[in-house]
């Protein structure tokens, strides 16, 4: 037996409609059908409309990532054929991706050229405590020259800004870099010369670098950039003999421990 739904009135199975008010069971049961075909379509919709949603965002980051590994390239190609090019950039990424590479590269070649000497101290640890102090150091870098540029010679110049445009000058290390990491991975003992070669030409570029990027750069100030890139050489001093000085005081403190180690 089943139930009218309009009158209440109960009919047998196999009716297809109400005797009492003449309601049809079929298309009670014809909606019914219906409104689940419509939940179970619309369900349907939402998952593929979700898909295609989470498709376009992958492809999207996918292009994404594309645009800005080829935007590096381009500017690295560009700076390495033309480093004087660089003070004409304007992006706020490129700089940044250098001055990692920069570090990691700088890492790994001192890494493997500790593993070298017997008795250093190697492995994944090691090359994050260079790493990190790389980038503190480039960071440090950048900082001058953003200070400099912005209270000394009056340009408005945003920290990214800077950053990819110092970043530009040191192209050529990233090339120095690579030809004196193959050179540990050969034998650092073997390949002293090039390696020695190579570090110190890395030092010089740094230098050159850094004093270019004041001496041509933009000044709206009174004051001559020869004067500008003096002073912030001077600044480089004082920070480089601070930490030398604070160094030295540590070493000293733990020269008696290592003496009293070594003899005992």
């Amino acid at each position: 037996m089943k139930k009218c739904n309009n009158c209440g009135s109960m009919m047998n199975e196999d009716a297809k409609f109400c005797t009492d008010c003449g309601t049809a069971f079929l298309g009670v049961t014809l909606n019914h059908n219906a409104d689940t075909k419509v939940e179970t379509s619309s369900a349907s919709n939402n998952t593929q409309t979700s898909q295609v949603v989470q498709n376009v965002s992958n492809a999207v980051k996918s292009v994404e990532y594309d645009k800005v590994a080829q935007g590096y390239w381009n500017y690295f190609l560009t700076t390495l054929k033309k480093p004087s090019s660089s003070f004409s950039v304007t992006d706020r990424t490129n700089g940044w991706i250098q001055f990692v590479l920069l570090a990691f590269l700088n890492s790994l070649v001192s890494v493997f050229i500790l593993a070298g000497i017997p008795g250093s101290e190697t492995g994944i640890g090691m090359f994050f405590k260079f790493f990190f102090v790389q980038l503190v150091i480039n960071v440090a870098g950048i900082g001058i020259l953003f200070v400099f540029k912005n209270l000394i010679q009056k340009v408005n110049a945003p920290f990214n800004v800077v950053t990819s445009q110092y970043g530009g000058l040191l192209s050529f290390n990233i090339v120095l870099l690579l030809i004196v990491l193959i050179s540990s991975l050969i034998s650092p003992i073997v390949m002293i010369s090039i390696i020695m070669i190579g570090l110190i030409l890395i030092g010089i570029v740094n230098v050159i670098a850094f004093n270019m990027y004041l001496l041509n750069g933009k000044n709206n100030s009174k004051l001559d950039n020869f004067y500008v890139t003096v002073l912030a050489n001077a600044v480089v001093l004082i920070i480089i003999a601070i930490i030398a000085r604070i160094g030295m005081e540590m070493m000293i403190e733990l020269l008696p421990y290592m003496f009293n180690q070594y003899l005992y």
